[in-house]
């Protein structure tokens, strides 16, 4: 039989005590048939037999993995081993019935990992038993009753010379399957769930004691961050081992700073595999993360070179747990974060961040996240949407800042006896700063905290708490202190440095701001918001003829230029340079009829890339960085104004633009 040889070790523990009696031939039938049918009402039938005083140990253990390792472990079979384990009167002959359990449980486990010793990670059936049978070990046995994050039940019956043995069972199935199992290593997606589950019931059958985190990350071999974050919280951040550890350490500082999402937590779960009918279970609370291409969260701003999409998803994860921990401690704060997630209304011109779902766990997530992600901009971000008439996101900030401010970082020896409120620890472009001096209002929202120097207020008052306003150092906050140069706002004409553009359709959100270089033309952004369609503005050339400039941007949804553009009943008639974020950008004359290229579109660039458009007559040349379009126009598109365009949600920034006749 496949699973002769996973019988060999289940049949020696206890080290050599004498049998004084034996199972009979019909005896350890009857064990198998009553396993088999896994009907609860008989387990207390196995244990009169496997736990009868006069058998030695081993022959329990071995009898009952005889019965176990052939037969698929199923949900109705976990119940039929814990009413044995813990049913009836079980309470005297625990020890013996919970180690025979999980050694008959391990014994099935190595016949599955025999059967498929070439190809496990290609057996989806086989890997989700596995998961399962760790789970049930983890849930029932490891933190049978109700322990604490740092001790088992004693109330439970299982001693702690029992829990040794278990674990000894467990750390050595672990070396045996360590190409599976130990480690944090590369293996495939298909089995990290499995790892995962493997190495946290492990964590969570060990014995009491002060070394216990210290003996777990030992015996599973972590490294460098996952090391780290095991010792230090007891947190097993588990994923396939493709994060490196670079990005493993990015996520245990963003963790370190989120002690909210720390509150309970037994395992960070990093990977696609959430699904299956076995989840993942663990002493402490489980959180699932999923690496992937994270958008930068500020929507209004071009992401730096330093951000990193990747940890950043994992961070946004993260965030949505310390929000729902927050809210979750707080009604009162959780009634207001409700009515300013209801009074952004879903609108990404309103929201801060990037919300997954329209929840006030995730709205109020979004914006933590953005908080961890570069706090600074955020704040001026928030605020220069609050000089444009959006006071909704800065209601989301001073929210997220009092979300934090619930789980404060931890007192440091050299802090300031003298220094008022609490602080926290967030994110900016090149590492972190600290938010202090952190004032609440009794419903938790943040009134006032100090940052890189300077003091901020958040005028908003009881009953309403709308923000009505926001000091720094004691005055009125002006566009000229913020970073953040460009408020959009909605309207139908926008002026600056001699530019003034004209709303042609849809419902555009635009900001002109002077740019760095004077000689140049100002920095044109436009936020797409209609449902169908380009939205668009224009503005009017000096002839027929013109040159139009400037360093181009376009994130989130295609978006571009337009030229020699006039009015239709549906849109709009003239030639475009579309750029498609991650797709192609193509050269197209666009009518009602239709849209035509001209000639082979080209990859989009991948950040802000110097653009140049000449039209001369009937013709048209796109320079876009190194790569240049053109074609011929119809006849029709003889004259027409210049535009920015843009489809919903779409991000386009000019910076520089210029327009100059031929």
């Amino acid at each position: 039989m496949r699973f002769g040889a996973a019988l060999l070790g289940a049949a020696i523990f206890f080290g050599g005590s004498a049998a004084h009696a034996a199972l009979t031939s019909s005896e350890k039938g009857q064990i198998k048939d009553f396993v088999a049918g896994a009907r609860a009402e008989n387990a207390q039938k196995v244990r009169a037999l496997v736990a009868r005083t006069d058998l030695a140990p081993e022959e329990s253990v071995a009898a009952l993995a005889a019965a176990v390792a052939p037969v698929a472990f199923t949900e109705q079979r976990g119940i039929f081993l814990k009413e044995l384990a813990f049913g009836g009167a079980s309470a005297a002959s625990r020890p013996v019935l919970v180690l025979s359990a999980v050694k008959a449980l391990i014994a099935r486990a190595d016949a599955i990992y025999q059967r498929y010793v070439g190809g496990l990670d290609h057996e989806p059936r086989a890997v989700q038993e596995l998961i399962a049978i760790y789970g049930w070990l983890d849930a029932t046995i490891a933190n049978a009753g109700t322990p604490t994050s740092s001790a088992h039940d004693a109330s439970a019956g299982i001693p702690a010379a029992t829990y040794e043995e278990c674990s000894k069972v467990l750390r050595e199935h672990i070396d045996q399957q360590a190409r599976w199992l130990k480690g944090d290593g590369v293996i495939p997606d298909t089995v990290s769930r499995l790892r995962a589950q493997a190495q946290v019931t492990l964590i969570d059958m060990l014995p009491d004691s002060l070394t216990r985190r210290v003996d777990a990350a030992d015996r599973l071999a972590l490294k460098g961050a996952r090391r780290t974050m095991l010792t230090d919280w007891g947190v097993l951040f588990a994923d396939s081992g493709k994060l490196d550890d670079a990005k493993v350490e990015r996520v245990r500082q963003i963790l370190q700073r989120l002690p909210g999402a720390r509150t309970g937590l037994g395992l960070v779960y990093a990977g696609d595999a959430r699904g299956g009918t076995a989840p993942l279970r663990a002493r402490g609370l489980v959180t699932y993360v999923v690496p992937g291409a994270e958008r930068y969260p500020i929507a209004d701003e071009a992401a730096p070179s330093s951000y990193d999409a990747t940890t950043s998803a994992i961070a946004h994860d993260l965030a949505v747990v310390a929000a729902k921990r927050a809210l979750d401690s707080n009604a009162e704060l959780r009634l207001q974060a409700e009515r300013d997630a209801a009074a952004a209304s879903g609108d990404p011109a309103r929201l801060l961040g990037r919300p997954r779902a329209p929840s006030v766990e995730h709205v109020l997530g979004a914006a933590i996240h953005a908080l961890m992600t570069d706090a600074p901009r955020t704040i001026d971000h928030s605020f220069a949407r609050l000089l444009g008439s959006r006071p909704e996101t800065a209601a989301l900030l001073s929210d997220a800042i009092g979300a934090l401010a619930a789980f404060p970082a931890e007192a440091e020896p050299e802090k300031d006896p003298k220094a008022q409120g609490s602080k926290i620890e967030l994110g900016k472009a090149t590492g972190w700063t600290t938010a202090s001096a952190i004032s609440l209002a009794p419903n938790g929202v943040a009134l006032g905290f100090t940052i890189d120097g300077h003091a901020w207020a958040v005028d908003r008052a009881s009953p309403s708490y709308v923000v009505m306003g926001v000091r720094r150092d004691g005055k009125s906050v002006s566009a000229s202190q913020l970073s953040t140069k460009g408020v959009l706002t909605d309207g139908n004409r926008w002026s600056d440095s001699g530019y003034t553009f004209i709303k042609l359709r849809g419902t555009p959100r635009v900001a002109l701001s002077a740019g760095a270089d004077k000689s140049a033309g100002p920095n044109v952004k436009l936020l797409g918001g209609g449902v169908d369609g380009f939205d668009a503005i224009t503005v009017a050339p000096p002839g027929p003829d013109f040159v139009v400039e400037g360093e181009l941007a376009v994130r989130e949804a295609p978006g571009g230029i337009a030229l020699r553009a006039s009015p239709t009943k549906k849109g709009f008639r003239g030639v475009t340079l579309v750029v498609a974020p991650g797709g192609r950008t193509v050269l197209s004359v666009v009518d009602e009829g239709g849209e035509t290229s001209l000639g082979a579109p080209i990859d989009s660039p991948a950040g802000p890339v110097a653009v140049k458009i000449t039209v001369q007559g009937t013709k048209v040349e796109a320079v876009v960085g190194k790569a240049t379009l053109s074609g011929t126009l119809p006849d029709a598109l003889g004259k027409g104004d210049v535009a920015i365009i843009g489809k919903r949600n779409a991000n386009v920034e000019i910076a520089g633009f210029t327009l100059k006749r031929k």
